[in-house]
């Protein structure tokens, strides 16, 4: 959705939302003096509320296309014992971004996720499916939130 969409759209639901607002607030002696002017307000509010819904989500979109996010490729896999997930995207300058998490021996076998190789969090001990998954989620919209904060600035 872009600008323009949005403010369509905000527009139809702002002049729909008129006739609503009339019945409730307004005597039936009064609705045809002042529907003209409720709803050219109403219109105006939903269509610059609408601009700025649809504006954001475009804005949203570019961003999470300019890190590569929409090409990201998800694994989760058994590795021996303990399960591991990955997840890996390049963004368009052609950098390589990696969040791993898995059960390490490096780490006291903890559980850790790794971004790039550099270690992010420790979850504990705990390697079952379930619980990687959860913990690959976190530190993934940990690492996208922080991304998307530098590209945005």
């Amino acid at each position: 959705m872009n600008l323009i969409t949005g403010a369509i759209i905000g527009a139809i639901l702002g002049f729909i939302s008129s006739f609503g607002f009339m019945a409730m607030n307004i005597k039936k002696s009064q609705r045809s003096q002042l529907f003209p002017i409720i709803a050219v307000i109403t219109t105006v509010f939903g269509a610059v509320g609408g601009a700025r819904i649809g504006f954001n989500l475009q804005r949203s979109d570019r961003i999470t296309q300019s890190l590569g996010l929409d090409k990201m490729k998800q694994t989760h896999y058994k590795n021996g014992k303990s399960w591991e997930s990955q997840s890996s995207w390049i963004d368009v300058q052609g950098k390589h971004h990696v969040v791993t998490t898995l059960k390490s021996a490096n780490y006291n076998n903890a559980t850790v996720s790794l971004y790039n190789g550099t270690l992010i969090f420790t979850h504990g001990t705990s390697a079952s499916s379930i619980n990687i998954a959860r913990y690959h989620s976190e530190a993934k919209k940990s690492i996208i939130i922080k991304l998307k904060d530098l590209s945005d600035s």
